[in-house]
């Protein structure tokens, strides 16, 4: 049951990112950028290339058949990121990237 709470919490802050982010689809990489580190999401600036790459890779595991659940821990898996942040990574990448998986984050 905690678990559950957990992923509706971070599920929540997944589809504020999909609100916040912006309707112009002509830059979707910073707009991307602009979100998340709205968001508190933070990277060296070398490491840019990376972080969209990993937006990207959001959508390959949706493709995948990934559910939420576990690209939350896929991420924090991976990064010093609290659930809150992986959530809203995915959320933004999500509505930069492939759009058609918003159901997925909502």
């Amino acid at each position: 049951m905690k678990i559950t709470i957990a992923c509706g919490a971070v599920a929540a802050f997944a589809t504020m990112a999909l609100v916040s982010a912006p309707a112009a689809i002509a830059d979707p990489e910073g707009d991307f950028l602009t979100v998340i580190s709205g968001a508190g999401i933070t990277w060296p600036s070398d490491k840019t290339a990376q972080v969209i790459e990993t937006g990207y890779a959001v959508c390959q595991d949706w493709d995948n058949g990934a559910t939420f659940e576990q690209e939350v821990a896929d991420l924090t898996g991976v990064t010093n990121w609290t659930d809150y942040q992986a959530g809203y990574f995915i959320g933004a990448a999500t509505g930069a990237f492939c759009p058609d998986y918003e159901y997925k984050v909502s």
